[in-house]
């Protein structure tokens, strides 16, 4: 006796493994783009060029001179100290970011070798600074792009498995399906070599 052919919610088992997989793929979506826009640098308070702001650093520890907006073109002269010892203007950098509605791009390198709240100036030639500036951590690209990686790879392979495990099903049944309909109808026995 030949057994029963698969019946049709088994497609319906498909779509649900479809639909299931990609909404995992699109929660891993959303959960790594969050996690990478929250992987970017926190701003600290935000001033004008020839404002004097405080800063607070670490002895030896890195914070980066951010511009807004990103196509500010000026050559920045900071000067700023902490305890007495003056903070440095180092490497140039170009790191390009969003936070809120702006758009914020890395200029300069600042380091003190001191700790605590110092203060910071910096001027650019008029007519040629940018509206905001902010002063904040060092980027982390290595961390940015693991983030950004792992996110499209675990995503990308959530959604891929997903509808080749639908696929698969619908093709089995659909198989199995034309086949019992074929041997059921006679034909079957014409098409299968002798």
């Amino acid at each position: 006796m030949a057994k029963p052919p698969p019946g049709r919610g088994w497609y319906v088992v498909a779509g649900t493994a479809t639909a299931l997989g990609l909404a995992v793929a699109m929660i891993v979506l959303v959960t790594g783009v969050r996690s990478w826009l929250d992987g970017f640098p926190d701003l600290g308070e935000r001033f004008r060029s020839g404002d004097t702001v405080p800063v607070e650093v670490r002895a030896g520890e890195t914070l980066v001179l951010y511009v807004s907006p990103d196509t500010a073109p000026a050559e920045y002269l900071c000067e700023g100290e902490v305890a007495g010892s003056p903070i440095r203007v180092t490497d140039s950098r170009t790191f390009t970011f969003f936070s809120g509605l702006e758009t914020w791009a890395a200029r300069y390198e600042l380091v003190a070798d001191q700790t605590g709240t110092g203060k910071l100036t910096c001027v650019a030639p008029v007519g040629r600074g940018a509206d905001m500036l902010a002063v904040g951590e060092m980027p982390d690209n290595g961390r940015l792009l693991r983030i950004l990686g792992t996110t499209i790879a675990v995503a990308g392979g959530a959604a891929v498995l997903s509808l080749a495990l639908g696929g698969g099903i619908v093709l089995v049944v659909w198989r199995r399906r034309r086949a019992h309909r074929l041997r059921a109808s006679g034909r079957i026995h014409a098409l299968t070599p002798s």
